[in-house]
């Protein structure tokens, strides 16, 4: 059953609840008696003040290209347009109010895919990071971590304090969405463990995709990673899942599990290392293949990743022990009765509806099964694997074998003219306005414009064309990771540049080719100390790691990192009054430019500000006259 028309408030209410979690009718009987209340009218001037600032902050975010910023001020707007919404049901008629939900509805229209982010996959913890401190060095006196308990898993009990400050925040501050990921994750435990048994990995590695997605089958990262192993697009096409306008096998549990299974088994056969797999499938195998290279070690605890990487397999492990012993933690698995189906297969678009109608049950229950389904109708060209209820799988192929084609569906382009609205198109084509909304993947609020192509599903599709793609999800492709390719490529890592090494971080509008000319060196180096390929760009904020001349820098280059001086001098700290500069700072404390320069990673262009702390070398006094 599509959604009918009620009120905003009532809409947006109960999405937020169900999105929440599996809210009882109760529940749901509460909020559409608080939304459907009457209020008096109030002044709400300056919440709704608040809500367009907000507003403007988020594109600001997004002009800037700070996508993880963007998406996360704007999942939060949301959360409290819709608690506000729950408390004043009467501020959609408020005609300022109506004009910030419009606002917040074209934040949902910004495209993501085409912004210039990280390659690697899983960069956004769908459990969100703590904001205390993280331990910088692991607390073993080897400086690596220790087992202290005999376990017959392949993942035995670890001291670390890097894992205690995992359980420590997932029995805090992310108890609540540690809980609702472990609802979501029972739903799907039968399906994930029985692929993962087939495959013959550990069946721990269901705790993968918990960190990963907190089994949200739609998670999206900022990286445009999808689904609950959160594949980004090009690593999804090395594994056989197929992603295009119509359908997103990423979001589908059953073929997302085995290509992450395969992914993993790949990236277990370089090392021989389930910690090492973990790191690669997080931030990318050629970059963890590099830093073993370079920092000669192959031991997880020891070897300098980022960030993300670093917390990510004892966030892992954090998970896995809580799983093990809920109770030690205070946790209780939820008695849920998991998602059980059959699989049907289908070779010719269908709508939903006429799948519900042949399995005997809902368009909803279909939908909730099947996520990978993006259109409302299965794909044209396409054969796919479609959940139904179990036990209904017989029947449903049966029907679906004699259904007539007049109950098929088909697909008409319609180009959107002058004064047309959707109520126009469906008319004239024999629908309804909610099968172009879910065709075409609009929002109520969403606005037809001259020239805009709507896919107009229509009846009476016979498609006797074979389908030109098959499910393949479950064979694991040869040379996905190439190995060769990966050990030559380490080799080339493990003989360190000469010079002195800077990190610089892009500032908006730079390019490589700029770069590589104020550092003397060249764009095709750069690319290969990175591990930046030619089809890559750049993005503002992104931090390179560049190797410049040992020698001082000339005037127009930025300097190289500058040794630190040694005993005979004194570290001093100076904070930038307003009005100084890097040259009448130099000469303040007697020091050569090029030198303050160096100390502070500064280039010649670079400009500061007032407020900020400098580092400068001054010789003590029992040297200053040998200088």
């Amino acid at each position: 059953m599509r959604p009918t028309k009620k009120t905003l408030a009532a809409v947006v209410l109960i999405w937020a609840v169900l999105a929440a979690g599996c809210a009882s009718d109760a529940e749901l009987r509460e909020a559409g008696q608080r939304a459907n209340a009457v209020e008096p009218q109030t002044d709400y001037s300056d919440q709704i003040s608040s809500f367009s600032k907000r507003v403007k902050s988020s594109r600001e975010l997004y002009s800037n290209n700070e996508i993880a910023g963007f998406l996360s001020s704007r999942d939060e707007l949301v959360t409290d347009v819709n608690e506000f919404i729950r408390e004043h049901p009467h501020a959609e008629t408020d005609p300022e109010f109506v004009r910030v939900l419009n606002s917040l509805s074209a934040l949902d229209t910004l495209a993501t895919d085409n912004i210039r982010t990280p390659e690697y996959s899983a960069l956004d913890d769908s459990l969100a990071l703590s904001n205390r401190p993280w331990p910088e060095s692991d607390n073993s006196a080897s400086e690596q971590a220790r087992l202290f308990a005999v376990s017959d898993s392949l993942f035995p009990v670890i001291e670390s304090n890097r894992i205690d400050f995992w359980i420590s925040y997932f029995t805090g501050p992310g108890r609540e969405r540690f809980e609702r990921a472990m609802y979501r994750m029972e739903l799907h435990r039968p399906t994930v463990e029985a692929i993962l048994a087939e495959k013959g990995v550990p069946q721990e590695l269901i705790c993968i995709a918990f960190i990963e997605s907190g089994f949200a089958l739609k998670a999206v990262s900022s990286a445009r990673a999808v689904g609950p192993w959160q594949f980004i697009n090009g690593t999804a096409r090395r594994y056989n899942l197929r992603v295009n306008w119509w359908y997103d096998e990423r979001c589908d549990i059953v073929a997302s599990t085995y290509a992450a299974a395969n992914y993993l088994t790949d990236l277990y056969g370089i090392w021989g290392d389930w910690f090492l797999a973990f790191a690669a499938y997080n931030c990318g195998e050629y970059r963890v293949a590099r830093q073993i290279a370079r920092q000669k070690t192959n031991n997880f605890w020891q070897l300098d990743l980022p960030t993300q990487t670093e917390r990510y397999v004892p966030k892992f492990l954090a998970a896995l022990y809580i799983m093990r012993e809920p109770q030690k933690y205070g946790f209780t698995i939820p008695n849920v009765e998991p998602n059980r189906f059959d699989l049907v297969t289908v070779s010719v678009p269908t709508d939903l509806d006429v799948l519900a109608r042949s399995a005997s049950t809902t368009s909803e229950v279909i939908r909730e099964l099947n996520p990978q389904l993006k259109r409302g109708a299965t794909p044209p060209m396409m054969e796919v694997h479609v959940k139904v209820p179990k036990g209904a799988g017989e029947s449903t192929q049966t029907a679906l074998a004699n259904l007539p084609p007049s109950e098929r569906v088909a697909w008409t382009e319609h180009k959107v003219k002058r004064g047309e609205t959707l109520s126009h198109i469906a008319g004239e084509y024999g629908t309804s306005v909610d099968a172009l909304r879910d065709t075409n993947n609009l929002k109520r609020s969403s606005m037809l414009k001259v020239g805009q192509v709507v896919i107009v599903p229509v009846p009476g599709g016979s498609y006797a064309e074979a389908a030109s793609s098959k499910p393949n999800y479950m064979n694991p492709r040869e040379n996905a990771v190439d190995r060769a390719a990966l050990e030559r490529y380490a080799q080339r890592a493990a003989a360190l540049p000469s010079g002195n090494k800077i990190i610089y971080k892009v500032k908006r509008g730079d390019t490589l080719s700029e770069i590589a000319d104020r550092y003397g060196t060249s764009v095709s180096k750069i690319r290969s100390w990175n591990n930046i390929s030619r089809k890559r760009h750049i993005y503002s904020g992104q931090r390179l790691t560049i190797y410049t001349r040992a020698s001082a820098p000339s005037d127009t280059e930025a300097p190289s990192v500058a040794v630190t001086p040694g005993d005979d001098f004194t570290k001093l700290t100076h904070v930038v009054a307003r009005g100084e500069s890097l040259f009448s700072i130099s000469k303040q404390y007697n020091v050569q430019l090029q030198d303050l320069m160096a100390w502070n990673n500064r280039g010649s262009r670079s400009m500061i500000k007032a407020g900020e702390t400098l580092v400068i070398y001054q010789r003590t006094a029992a040297n200053s006259d040998a200088r």
